[in-house]
C-alpha cells in the first residue's frame, strides 16, 4: 500500500497533530486509503486541522471499487446499484451510463475507484480536541497479511457488503493480500474501540470467527441497539460492571442491556428525567404539567429508589433478569448457582 505520509508533509499544523496523522496513515483500512486519497482532490486541505478533520468524515464519502473510467464506472452501477444480470449488461449503454452518473455526482477518478463527496463536512476538529477524534467510523480493526503482503493491512468492521452489495472492506482488503481466503492468511493484530477489549488479536483461534463477532458488535453499535437511549454509556457501564475484557461477552452484553438498570451522568439527567416520566405514565412534555417539572430531580430520586451505583458513565445495576449467552460461555459459577 502506498504510504501516505507524504499528505501531510509540507501543511501547516502542531507536532502533536502530524504525530496523530503519521500514526492515523499507519492504521487506515485499505478502503479508508483509497477514501482519502480521492477526497483530497474533493475537498480543499491547507493545513493538518483541515486533514484530520477530513479524516473523521470520512464515510461521507462512497467509493466504488475499481471504477475508474465512464466504462467501468457505468457498469459497476448497472452492477451493484441497479443489480442488472449479466443477461442484461451486453443491452445497457454502459459508458454513456458512466458518464450520466459522473456528471451528476462530480466525483473523481483514482487508480483504484470513483470518489464522491455524499455529505457535507462538518467542523469536527477545532485544534483543542484532539484527544476526541476516532479516525472516523469503525467498532473492531484487524490487521492481517498473506505470502503475497506479509507486512499486512488494516481492515474495519464492521463490513456491509451483505447489505449493500458493494465491494465494502473485506473485498477490497483480499484483493489487496492477493487472496480470496481468510485461511490463507495470518492475524497480525486487532483492536476494539472500546478500550476495555484487550488483547483481542489473542481471544480467536481464526480469523472467519474474529471477523464474525466484528461484525456483529459493529452492526450492533452502529445501530445503537436499535435506538435505545444513552446506547452507548449504557454498554460501557455494563461492561465496566462486569469486568469485560472478551470481544465475544461485550456481543453478549450489548444482546443483553435489559439485565442492567442504568441512568446517565448528570449533564444527562434532564432527558433521561423526561424519557422515564414519559415512560412511567408521571407527565407527559409539552402540557402544563410537563413544562413545570424537574426532570433532573425525578431522575435523581429513581436512581437512589432502585439503588443504582456510580460508574464512570453515569449509573448501574444489575435487575435480575436472565443473561442469555449466545456468543460467549456461560461462567462456571453462574452454571453451578442454577443447579
Amino acid at each position: 500500500m502506498k504510504n501516505l505520509n507524504y499528505l501531510c508533509k509540507d501543511l501547516e499544523g502542531t507536532e502533536k497533530e502530524k504525530a496523530y496523522l503519521d500514526k492515523l496513515f499507519t492504521e487506515m483500512s485499505v478502503k479508508e486509503q483509497y477514501i482519502l486519497e480521492g477526497a483530497i482532490k474533493i475537498i480543499t486541505v491547507k493545513t493538518a486541522p483541515d486533514l484530520i478533520n477530513l479524516t473523521e468524515q470520512l464515510s461521507k464519502f462512497d467509493f466504488h471499487y475499481k471504477a475508474i473510467d465512464n466504462k467501468s464506472l457505468g457498469e459497476y452501477v448497472a452492477r451493484h446499484k441497479e443489480c442488472a444480470s449479466d443477461d442484461i449488461l451486453p443491452f445497457i449503454k454502459i459508458k454513456q451510463l458512466g458518464s450520466e452518473y459522473h456528471e451528476d455526482f462530480n466525483g473523481v477518478f483514482m487508480d483504484k475507484g470513483y470518489v464522491y463527496q455524499r455529505n457535507s463536512l462538518k467542523q469536527i476538529y477545532d485544534g483543542t480536541n484532539l484527544d476526541e477524534m476516532t479516525g472516523d467510523d469503525w467498532t473492531v480493526k484487524i490487521k492481517v497479511g498473506s505470502k503475497d503482503y506479509p507486512e499486512g493491512v488494516w481492515i474495519n468492521l464492521p463490513d456491509y457488503e451483505f447489505s449493500s452489495l458493494e465491494p465494502d472492506e473485506m473485498a477490497i482488503a483480499l484483493d489487496a493480500l492477493g487472496t480470496n481466503k481468510w485461511s490463507r492468511c495470518a492475524l497480525l493484530d486487532a483492536k476494539c474501540v472500546f478500550p476495555n477489549i484487550r488483547e483481542l488479536a489473542e481471544q480467536y483461534d481464526s480469523i472467519e470467527e474474529l471477523i464474525s463477532d466484528g461484525n456483529n458488535f459493529g452492526y450492533v453499535c452502529d445501530e445503537q441497539g436499535q435506538g435505545r437511549a444513552f446506547f452507548t454509556e449504557h454498554l460501557e457501564s455494563a461492561m465496566e460492571l462486569e469486568g469485560c475484557t472478551r470481544l465475544d461477552l461485550a456481543l453478549d452484553i450489548s444482546q443483553n442491556l435489559n439485565c442492567y438498570d442504568f441512568a446517565p451522568k448528570e449533564d444527562n439527567l434532564e432527558r433521561y428525567g423526561k424519557i422515564l416520566a414519559s415512560k412511567n405514565g408521571i407527565v407527559e412534555p409539552d402540557t402544563i404539567l410537563g413544562d413545570n417539572f424537574d426532570y433532573t430531580l425525578y431522575a435523581k430520586t429513581e436512581i437512589e429508589k432502585r439503588g443504582l451505583e456510580p460508574c464512570k458513565n453515569g449509573f448501574i445495576k444489575s435487575n435480575g433478569e436472565e443473561f442469555r449467552y449466545e456468543f460467549s460461555k456461560e461462567p462456571d459459577s453462574m452454571k453451578i448457582s442454577m443447579e
